[in-house]
């Protein structure tokens, strides 16, 4: 290899070896939509807000409508907790743990309630049902964007 070529390889190599950690960085935050919704007995409205959530559950729960209660987006570096209170008084804590191409691994914490890891695709919501609330059921999804 000539001296010219060595030298345009090694400049290469420290041009594209900087570019390859920040594009990793990057990945290594992931954004959350955290939904906490009400579905009650007591018949009433199906919220707009919460339509896509409806078209999940309607044909496996049996509710007479739906609320969105919260929706927050935070953006967690990977091992950062982020939290949303719940109308009950319950703290949830959840925690991006690790990327993979099957997607993020969250820690979900709802004391007394749930601990648990969940693999959740990118763009795909998982929902988890919380507890009592006022004659129904709060729920909340979760919807990693990375």
């Amino acid at each position: 290899m000539s001296g010219s070529r060595a030298l345009w390889l090694a400049v290469a190599i420290g041009v594209l070896i900087p570019i390859c950690a920040l594009a990793q960085v990057a990945v290594q935050r992931v954004g959350l939509l955290l939904t906490v919704s009400h579905a009650s007995s007591h018949p009433g409205p199906i919220d707009p807000s919460a339509a896509d959530l409806h078209r999940s559950l309607q044909r496996e729960f049996r509710y007479e409508s739906l609320r969105v209660i919260e929706r927050r987006h935070i953006d967690l570096r990977m091992q950062e907790i982020g939290s949303v209170d719940l109308p009950t008084g319950k703290h949830v804590e959840v925690r991006p743990l690790s990327i993979s191409p099957s997607g993020v691994l969250i820690s979900v914490d709802i004391p007394g309630t749930l601990q648990t890891d969940l693999r959740v695709p990118n763009q795909k919501q998982v929902v988890i049902g919380v507890d009592r609330y006022d004659d129904g059921k709060l729920i909340l999804t979760l919807q990693p964007d990375y």
